[in-house]
């Protein structure tokens, strides 16, 4: 399952918010490995990675971004090592690593920086466990693609230099909150603006709209008041599985939001698709697909 029909590149999310995306009937379970640096969730591992600053169970491993290779480095818990199971099925291919990260361990919110590819580890390096005793663990160095866009020009340093994300954006789409952005500012010049509205709450447009399967990206509402639509964006090719992720969030909306029997449907918006999402779409007549060109326009 590709990361970006999961969660967003460059948004926020808590432990907590992790677990209802990963686990919606249920949501994560208390404490355990949830409350640590990683935890296994099917086929995904889930990777809680702190830079510059101590996790809460006070492990201050030597986490960073290389700027000059673009690779991040990570390190296991203490005492991992290349032959226990988990590395051992990331290094087959059976567990994909999912990294979030956060530069500030009094918030719990963890940027999500994407699907990480191993290039390189190293066993038995010296590390400090939670009291600080001095123990050994696992050091990765990975590819994270994207990940000069969402955290340029930070090398242990305590905070993103979100100014400089901004200024990263070229000529298309790097990720999907520069699509979020742009179809925000520039609504009314698009197709959409002939029958809906951005929904507001709270006096806010609803951009990123949290529901219990994450945030949604758009949330509009038609000029009469009488239907909602979810929009979901892909910067990139939409394959079928970002149709069970809209339909969690049309359902959160029906049951949740639409207190005055509005209807609510579905909007994907991506620069091309695939036959798999035709056929999925071919089964639903609440979901629409539209495709955006860079220049930029929305055609059926």
């Amino acid at each position: 399952m590709s990361e970006n029909n999961v969660f967003k590149k460059g948004s926020f999310y808590s432990r907590q918010d992790v677990g209802w995306v990963l686990l919606p009937e249920t949501g994560r379970p208390a404490g355990g490995d949830w409350d640590t640096g990683y935890v296994k969730v099917k086929e995904k591992l889930i990777i809680f990675m702190n830079i510059g600053v101590p996790g809460t169970t006070n492990h201050d491993f030597d986490n960073y971004y290389d700027e000059h290779n673009k690779t991040i480095v990570w390190y296991g818990k203490p005492r991992s090592h290349s032959q226990q199971p988990t590395f051992q099925k990331l290094f087959n291919g059976e567990l994909t690593p999912y990294f979030f990260a956060r530069w500030d361990n009094k918030n719990p919110a963890f940027t999500f920086l994407g699907v990480g590819k191993i290039v390189s580890f190293k066993d038995g390096i010296p590390v400090k466990d939670g009291k600080g005793r001095d123990t050994t663990s696992i050091e990765l160095k990975l590819t994270i693609e994207d990940s000069d866009f969402i955290i340029p020009n930070i090398v242990r340093t305590p905070s993103p230099k979100v100014d400089k994300v901004e200024k990263a954006l070229k000529s298309s789409f790097a990720l999907e909150k520069h699509l979020e952005s742009f179809i925000i500012s520039n609504w009314h010049h698009t197709i959409l603006n002939d029958k809906y509205d951005i929904y507001e709450h709270e006096g806010s447009k609803a951009q990123q709209f949290m529901t219990r399967s994450g945030p949604l990206d758009i949330l509009a509402i038609s000029k009469d008041k009488s239907e909602f639509l979810v929009i979901e964006l892909k910067k990139g090719r939409a394959s079928d599985e970002v149709v069970g992720q809209i339909m969690r969030y049309m359902g959160y909306i029906k049951n949740e939001v639409a207190k005055n029997g509005e209807t609510v449907k579905g909007m994907i918006i991506a620069l091309d698709d695939d036959p798999n999402l035709k056929d999925a779409l071919a089964a639903s007549n609440d979901i629409q697909f539209m495709r955006y060109e860079v220049k930029f326009e929305l055609i059926n």
